[in-house]
């Protein structure tokens, strides 16, 4: 009878080939890393309408972008010019909008529990971009509603969030990989 013994990897070697049969999937899965090893630079700048009250919206909007695109600093650098910029992100439009919606509330009615219908003023904020990085070019458009004072701030979060999932959908074209 002959034994055969066998050697087991050394576990620093082991977790090299793990590590790199890992970056190989992704890369073949055209995945993005859940942080980019260089974040990407960004230019962050209103359009120019010729309706001056527009005008001033839109920069209001673009550094408020700004500031939120700056917060992701694990993807996100902001540039000073478009030619220092892999990405463009150009604020074209901002505004806002009320609407009244219905609402049921419960009440306690002498003891009785009695369905009352009562209106409440729904308001929002949009804030639209384009980015533009390369060849690519994607809408962007960041959203907030809120039942009491809606918030600029987190409209332009929420386009910056989707300013990262352009990144990351499109991973592999923006890093030439």
């Amino acid at each position: 009878m002959t034994i055969h013994r066998f050697r087991h990897p050394r576990p620093a070697s082991f977790a090299t080939v793990l590590l790199l049969t890992v970056f190989a999937a992704a890369a073949a899965g055209g995945q993005a890393p859940r942080r980019p090893p260089e974040p990407f630079t960004v230019f962050v700048h209103p359009s120019d309408p010729e309706d001056p009250e527009l005008r001033r919206g839109l920069e209001t909007a673009a550094r408020e972008v700004q500031d939120r695109v700056r917060g992701r600093r694990n993807w996100f650098r902001i540039v000073d010019s478009a030619e220092d910029a892999a990405i463009t992100v150009r604020v074209i439009n901002y505004r806002t909008s009320q609407m009244m919606l219905p609402k049921l509330e419960r009440l306690i009615i002498n003891g009785r529990v009695e369905l009352v219908e009562r209106s409440e003023i729904v308001e929002f904020y949009y804030v639209d971009a384009v980015a533009l990085a390369g060849g690519l070019r994607q809408s962007l458009t960041g959203l907030d509603e809120r039942e009491t004072g809606p918030s600029l701030r987190n409209a332009a979060s929420h386009l910056a969030e989707q300013l990262e999932e352009f990144c990351k959908d499109n991973y592999a074209a923006l890093t030439g990989q």
